[in-house]
């Protein structure tokens, strides 16, 4: 299963941006740098993240952005963003939604994030309880264990 923009909506549902039920997202990146087809961008990791100038040009075609975090000006208007006042809970909230969708499908989107919080490996993976863990453990790393 593909996730779409339909359900990152029914997990975060103050959106901006064009309006397509239908938009699929084929990968899902934490990383601007990566390569992203048809991508929803996250920058979980804060600036380690990279920009969504750098996003949009490796493929982005949305995002997901903490509220409150001013919008780069260069945004274009048809572009979707999705507001949420805590990218680690709007992040789990979407795995949720996906998860329960993914076990009746037989493609997935592919997740990338970072292994072990470490800059210089990568890791891809299709493993959404992994991608859930990873999530809740960097977000307590960031936030110096609480």
């Amino acid at each position: 299963m593909t996730l779409s923009y339909s359900l990152v909506l029914q997990a975060i549902p103050k959106a901006k941006g064009f309006v397509k039920e239908d938009l699929l997202f084929q990968t899902v990146s934490f990383l601007a740098d990566s390569e992203q087809l048809k991508g929803l961008f996250i920058p979980f990791y804060k600036e380690n993240s990279g920009d969504l100038s750098t996003a949009i040009a490796n493929g982005a075609i949305g995002a997901i952005w903490e509220e409150g975090v001013d919008l780069p000006s260069y945004t274009p208007n048809h572009f979707p963003i999705f507001y949420t006042k805590d990218l680690k809970e709007g992040i789990l909230k979407m795995i949720e939604i996906y998860e329960e969708q993914l076990q009746t499908q037989e493609s997935a989107t592919k997740f990338i994030f970072l292994k072990e919080n470490s800059l210089n490996s990568m890791m891809e993976s299709y493993d959404i309880p992994g991608i859930r863990d990873h999530v809740l453990k960097t977000s307590s790393q960031m936030k110096g264990g609480n």
